[in-house]
């Protein structure tokens, strides 16, 4: 009996010496197969990083995530990106692929962006893709897209539409008023005879009154835009200090969202708010810009006035 007893006992440690040591293989088989993953991993995020091209292929994919993976991680790449998105952003039509390649040449804000969005603008036919570049040309504030856009406004001197705004899509005639708006988001005192010359001809069809209220208006704007730098330069020293918060108004989401440089352009009470909040910012330039244009915005009120 005590003989059967330890061959029992016998086989049972044996038993688990045996169930012990596959335990520590499969272990060790684990750390293995997570060390490969790692590896493979970070294999995989160097490729993206060196593989440019790969990306902006994913950009025409039907996985929304997928898009948005390679557009975040383009705009991450910045400049080294703009040879990769090239070919795409200079295609034609008005494909998803392209608008996600414009987008994030627009999001890289390289100077090698902003000249190839240029040349596009220039070059391009289809007057949705030029409004879609107008729109963020605006937002950047480049001077330079001002005379191309308005040789393409001038174009369609005395043409006629008869479509407004469809909420499915984008009309024609929208698509031209977008290049209206972007000229008064920039900013720029060129954009002024542009739209001069556009009210001296007629449009037909049903949103001929429309498209020259859109021209009055922004040329309003052009011309107090203009009377704001005028009284600016004639205060030493302060045009470096409001070009420094109006970037920082257009680059800055929130800014951007709420208006702060409409506000201060108005120089009105919301104007003199924005300010008086800037003078809060963890930025030390901004905060003295702030500082500096709140101290002499009662005197850029008045050379408003006269003018």
């Amino acid at each position: 009996m005590t003989k059967l007893f330890l061959r029992l006992s016998a086989c049972c440690l044996l038993f688990i010496s045996l169930a012990i040591l596959q335990s520590y293989e499969n272990i060790s088989d684990a750390e293995d197969a997570t060390k490969n993953g790692h590896d493979s991993q970070i294999s995989g995020m160097h490729k993206l990083e060196t593989e440019p091209s790969e990306l902006v292929s994913d950009l025409a994919s039907e996985d929304a995530v997928a898009r948005f993976m390679a557009e975040e991680q383009l705009v991450k790449m910045g400049d080294a990106a703009v040879p990769a998105l090239e070919p795409l952003a200079t295609s034609s039509g008005f494909a998803l692929a392209r608008q996600y390649a414009l987008n994030i040449l627009a999001r890289v804000e390289s100077e090698r962006a902003i000249r190839l969005l240029l040349h596009i603008l220039e070059q391009e036919p289809d007057v949705k893709v030029r409004a879609l570049i107008c729109r963020h040309l605006g937002r950047l504030g480049v001077e330079e897209a001002v005379p191309i856009i308005g040789k393409w406004l001038f174009t369609i001197q005395g043409k006629s539409f008869n479509n407004w705004k469809d909420p499915q899509v984008m009309t024609t005639p929208y698509a031209w008023i977008v290049h209206v708006y972007t000229l008064r988001e920039i900013g720029s005192e060129k954009g002024i005879p542009i739209l001069e010359t556009m009210l001296t001809k007629e449009h037909g069809g049903k949103v001929a009154r429309d498209l020259k209220k859109v021209y009055q208006q922004n040329l309003n704007e052009l011309k107090r835009e203009a009377a704001f730098w005028n009284g600016v330069r004639q205060v030493p020293g302060l045009e470096k200090d409001v070009k420094l918060l109006f970037r920082f108004f257009r680059r800055d989401t929130l800014a951007l969202i709420r208006l702060y440089r409409d506000k201060v352009l108005r120089l009105g009470i919301e104007g003199r708010w924005v300010l008086e909040g800037m003078k809060n910012h963890p930025n030390e330039k901004l905060r003295g810009a702030a500082t500096a244009v709140l101290k002499n915005y009662d005197k850029l009120k008045m050379v408003e006035s006269e003018e």
